[in-house]
């Protein structure tokens, strides 16, 4: 495949360029007065989920039209109106206006993206976060086509499908990268369309959203349509991806796009169809993850922006199987950020590209996004071998991709230590009714993440003291746990100082009480094995930093998962026995120089000391 050159990446997205601080600025004040406009619409029509729907899709049409308006001198040939149930006002036509004159300086792709993401942010929350609309901002959208281009794609020959294309968050750029590639511009007008047009296709739950896509895409091509006395007109089947009927048949040779996340339920055919890639609960993502394979050439790829959590969590270790079997990772870009980046998005994210991988290894980036700009660091690679269903181990920093060659050397987990890792098994708000203040007979204590501090154990709650009871029934008994053993908060982010904190339970607490409820926020790991090694150095070696660097290379959500604790290498028993005799003979030392200690005999056993 021929290279992709600088010159055929000129799409003009301008979010990187310094200068346009201004009509950002003036967009934001326009896009807080059409949200305004819109809720006093809301106020006259109604406040239903329906309504609301209909209202963003009335302001945003306005929008769309007077910024058609602005790049074709109201030139209205192959204008399509949508259909919506609610007339826009006259401030709301008077304002889309203004708005179009400040969006007009910016690129079609920036403005389309602005203007999907007004539309996404008008809809009812419930709406928004059911379907997961949050739509691709073109700086990640442009670096996914650089990645892709990076390995391989010729502009000239693809075929390419977006199966949730939204506002044409990647079918714009799409349709620039092809249309400027050299053998394609030597083309007629009327045959570069054709061309465009088996080259493109999209599918789109939303109709409106849909609609969004072909007026952008007609609006990119204009003058060429003007030129050629024709109409774009491509594939985007207005539907839903999961019902749509997936041939085996590998057609595409990219299917890229940002999948729409969150929690879905399946029905049973549904179930069974996408059965090989499912654990537990389905995500919208990964099902659309499994949608993409099917979609693809066999030699072709997979570029997608998701969320980070399928690269460690249990429910996606199917996916995980599948992936490696069929369509291995090439490159992951981790995004940096986990906010600002994705509109009202709390979410660590990354962007993704599968296919062919013959040598087993991806290379990792990160992305930092801020002030509309993109900052690239090369963080190391990940090998894929020996890992089908496990935890992709994989570095975030260019520290951690040297520490991760000692870490993969490692073969001890938590097993050959003698414990298992499980999560606490009450989950609070299923026996409210349950709870107490204080001790009473039949009750037993109730451990809660803010019991849980580094090598501290304290049952003391400030949050929690008036609930720090659990008063168990009959055949309650499997919610009760006893030493020896260690605890772990189960929630932690990437922003923290620490993502692994644990504990012991300490002896005077288990002489006291004996047995004990761990709440769902806290993970447990119970001594399976009579030659277990000292919890307490299990604690210790768990709370240093250099294992909590490690722990972030397999972590991909704020979830301390059991999975992840299961797979975390460790170093061998006798590190561990050796820990546990330093914490036996300095009693007297204070705790900041046993931990010294301990940091460096495990960074030792990691390689990431000398000698």
């Amino acid at each position: 495949m021929e290279p992709t050159r600088d010159s055929d990446l000129e799409l003009g997205v301008q979010a990187g360029r310094l200068g346009l601080e201004r009509e950002y600025a003036s967009w934001r004040e326009l896009k807080s007065q059409l949200t305004a406009l819109a809720k006093s619409l809301k106020a006259s029509h109604g406040a239903t989920p329906e309504i609301q729907g209909e209202i963003a899709c009335s302001v945003c049409s306005q929008l769309v039209r007077a910024l058609w308006d602005a790049y074709t001198d109201s030139n209205r040939r192959w204008w399509v109106s949508p259909q919506t149930s609610i007339s826009a006002s006259l401030p709301v036509r008077r304002l889309a206006q203004e708005a179009a004159l400040t969006l007009r300086t910016l690129s079609l792709v920036e403005s389309s993206y602005l203007i999907s993401n007004l539309y996404a942010s008008l809809l009812p929350q419930e709406v928004r976060s059911s379907g997961g609309i949050y739509y691709t901002p073109p700086i990640l959208a442009e670096r996914l086509l650089d990645l892709v281009a990076a390995e391989g794609v010729d502009w000239a020959q693809v075929r390419a499908l977006d199966p949730a294309c939204g506002g044409g968050a990647f079918l714009l750029p799409l349709a620039h990268r092809i249309l400027g590639h050299h053998r394609v511009r030597c083309l007629k007008p009327v045959d570069q369309l054709a061309h465009l047009e088996s080259s493109l296709a999209g599918i789109e739950i939303d109709s409106f959203a849909a609609w969004m896509s072909r007026a952008f895409l007609q609006l990119l091509v204009f003058q060429l349509s003007l030129a050629a006395d024709k109409a774009l007109k491509f594939s985007l089947q207005v539907a839903d991806t999961l019902d749509v009927v997936v041939a085996e048949e590998k057609r595409f040779d990219l299917v890229i796009g940002n999948p729409p996340y969150g929690r879905v339920t399946l029905d049973a055919e549904q179930r069974r169809f996408f059965g090989r890639s499912l654990y537990g609960h389905a995500n919208l993502y990964g099902v659309f993850l499994d949608t993409a394979l099917r979609f693809r050439k066999s030699a072709g790829l997979v570029a997608f922006v998701t969320p980070t959590s399928f690269l460690g969590g249990q429910y996606f270790s199917k996916l995980r199987s599948l992936l490696l079997k069929e369509a291995p990772p090439l490159v992951i870009d981790i995004v940096e950020p986990r906010t600002g980046v994705f509109d009202k998005v709390l979410q660590e994210t990354c962007l993704a590209v599968f296919g062919h991988n013959p040598s087993r290894s991806a290379t990792v980036h990160l992305l930092d996004v801020s002030d509309q700009a993109l900052t690239i660091t090369r963080a190391g690679t990940f090998s894929t071998d020996g890992t089908e269903g496990e935890p992709w181990f994989l570095p975030r920093s260019p520290q951690q991709a040297r520490l991760s060659g000692g870490a993969r050397a490692l073969k001890t987990r938590l097993h050959h230590l003698g414990y298992r890792a499980s999560t606490g098994p009450l989950v609070w708000n299923r026996h409210k009714d349950q709870l107490r203040s204080s001790f009473c007979k039949g009750a037993f204590p109730l451990v809660w993440a803010e019991a849980v501090r580094a090598d501290s154990f304290n049952f003391n709650y400030r949050t929690r003291s008036s609930v720090s009871f659990v008063l168990l029934r009959k055949n309650q008994e499997f919610l009760l746990s006893s030493g020896p053993c260690v605890l772990i908060q189960r929630t932690t982010a990437k922003e923290q100082e620490r993502r692994l904190i644990a504990c012991t339970i300490p002896e005077n607490f288990i002489q006291r009480w004996d047995r004990f409820v761990v709440e769902n926020h806290v993970n447990v790991l119970h001594a399976t094995e009579p030659d277990h090694v000292n919890p307490r150095a299990l604690s210790a070696i768990l709370n240093t930093r250099v294992v909590d660097q490690v722990f972030r290379c397999l972590s991909g959500s704020v979830a301390v998962s059991a999975a992840e604790l299961h797979a975390l290498p460790l170093p061998p028993r006798e590190v561990f026995e050796e820990v546990d005799a330093l914490l036996m003979d300095t009693p007297t030392k204070s705790l900041d120089s046993v931990q010294n200690k301990v940091e460096m005999i495990v960074e030792r056993s990691y390689g990431a000391l000398e000698g």
